[in-house]
């Protein structure tokens, strides 16, 4: 939704740079270093318009390259810490099966302790 009301933006914009192009269209010298040329006012109005709005789509390209390589970035950095977080909740689950089998040969050796006593006291 936002991308439309940028390209309505950028229409009404070129709108009214034709509108402004066609209202100064007399003959206008252009010198550049040793060129020199009489052109159309309408036409490097519109070319210069023309000329900065690739320079800007230039831009915004390089920017949504930039931005789609730190986000597959980022996703592969996720999935590396999805797979660290599994591999730690293995060893947590494994060292919690450790201490309850600990615990119970603990209860099972006091128990037998407990019964050789009263044995014994017999």
């Amino acid at each position: 939704m936002k991308g439309q009301y940028y390209n309505i933006l950028a229409l009404i914009f070129a709108i009214l740079v034709a509108i402004f192009a066609i209202s100064n269209a007399g003959p206008v010298d252009i010198s550049f270093l040793y060129w020199h040329y009489s052109i159309s006012q309408a036409l490097v109005i519109l070319l210069s318009a023309a000329i900065g709005a690739i320079i800007v789509g230039i831009i915004g390209v390089f920017g949504q390259i930039r931005y789609s390589v730190t986000i597959k970035g980022l996703n592969n950095r996720i999935k590396e810490l999805e797979k660290e977080k599994e591999e730690l909740n293995q060893k947590v689950m494994e060292l919690q099966s450790c201490k309850l089998t600990e615990n119970k040969n603990e209860e099972m050796a006091k128990h037998d302790k407990e019964e050789k006593s009263t044995q014994q006291a017999t």
